[in-house]
C-alpha cells in the first residue's frame, strides 16, 4: 500500500509538472523568497548606516577596519593551518581554516559596531527622557517653549546631551523648529522614540500648556518602555546566572557518582 501510494503521488506530481500547473506556484515561492531576502538586506543596510551615524564613524573607516581584521584573522588562520598541514597534511582543511579565520575577522568589527551602537541608543534614550523632564519643569515655571528647550539642553552634560545641544543649535541657526531637528536626529541615528515624541509635540502646537501635557504623556510612555526593557534585561541576566549553577551541580554529581559507576563497571 505504501509503495502504491508513493507511485500514485509521484505520477500525479509528474503530471502537474508536465502541464505547467505548478510553475506559477513555484515562481511565487521563489519571488517571495527573493523579496524577503532583499527586505532583510535593506533593513540591515539601513541599521548599519544608523549605527555609523550614531557613533560618528565614517563608512570608509569601518570598511578599513573590516579589511584589517580580515587580514588579521587570515594570519591567525594561517598559523593554525600550518599546524594542520604538519599533523594531518590536508591542504583543503588548511585552506578552510584560513577562510574561516578571514571571515570571522571581517565580521568582528560589525559585531562591535552593533554592540556599541546599542549601548549608545540606551544612553540617548535615558538622556532624552531626562531632557523631557527638564523641559516640563521649565514650562511649569513659566518659561516659553523655545526657552525651555534651549535651557534644558544646556543643563545636562555627557555625550548624549551634547548631541541634543547640537540639534538645538542647528535648529536655531537654520531658523527651524527644534522639534523638527530632533525628529531628524532620531531618524538619522535610528531612534524612533525621539521621532514619535517630536511628532506628537509638534502636533500639540506651540502653546505651553498643551506642549506640557503632551510632553508629560510622552515622557511617561517613554519611561514605562525603558522600565520594561530594563526588567526584561534583568530577567534575562537572572536566567543566564542559573546556567553556571546547573553546570556546577552536574559536575558535582559526576564527581561524586563516578567512583561508584567505575566500581560497578569493573565488577561487570
Amino acid at each position: 500500500m505504501i509503495a502504491v501510494g508513493g507511485a500514485l503521488a509521484g505520477l500525479g506530481l509528474a503530471a502537474l509538472l508536465r502541464r505547467g500547473w505548478l510553475a506559477p506556484i513555484a515562481g511565487e515561492l521563489v519571488a517571495g523568497r527573493r523579496r524577503s531576502l532583499a527586505a532583510v538586506r535593506a533593513r540591515a543596510a539601513v541599521r548599519h548606516r544608523h549605527d555609523l551615524a550614531l557613533l560618528g564613524v565614517a563608512a570608509e573607516v569601518q570598511a578599513a577596519r573590516a579589511i584589517s581584521w580580515a587580514l588579521a584573522g587570515a594570519g591567525v588562520g594561517g598559523v593554525v593551518a600550518l599546524g594542520v598541514l604538519a599533523t594531518a597534511g590536508s591542504t583543503a582543511l588548511a585552506a578552510a581554516v584560513v577562510a574561516v579565520g578571514a571571515a570571522g575577522g571581517s565580521l568582528a568589527p560589525g559585531a562591535r559596531l552593533r554592540a556599541a551602537a546599542a549601548r549608545r541608543r540606551r544612553d540617548v534614550l535615558h538622556a532624552f527622557s531626562s531632557y523631557l523632564d527638564l523641559v516640563q519643569v521649565l514650562l511649569a515655571g513659566g518659561a516659553g517653549v523655545e526657552t525651555a528647550l534651549v535651557a534644558a539642553a544646556e543643563a545636562g552634560d555627557g555625550w548624549a546631551f551634547e548631541r541634543l545641544r547640537e540639534s538645538v543649535v542647528r535648529a536655531r541657526s537654520a531658523r527651524r523648529s527644534i522639534w523638527d531637528e530632533l525628529a531628524r536626529f532620531g531618524a538619522r541615528v535610528g531612534i524612533p522614540q525621539i521621532e514619535e515624541v517630536a511628532g506628537s509635540v509638534r502636533l500639540a502646537g506651540e502653546h505651553g500648556a498643551r506642549v506640557r501635557l503632551s510632553l508629560a504623556a510622552r515622557a511617561d510612555s517613554l519611561r514605562q518602555r525603558q522600565m520594561g526593557e530594563l526588567e526584561a534585561a534583568a530577567q534575562s541576566a537572572t536566567e543566564r546566572m542559573g546556567v553556571p549553577m546547573v553546570g556546577l551541580f552536574l559536575a558535582f554529581i559526576v564527581l561524586v557518582g563516578y567512583p561508584a559507576v567505575a566500581l560497578v563497571l569493573d565488577g561487570l
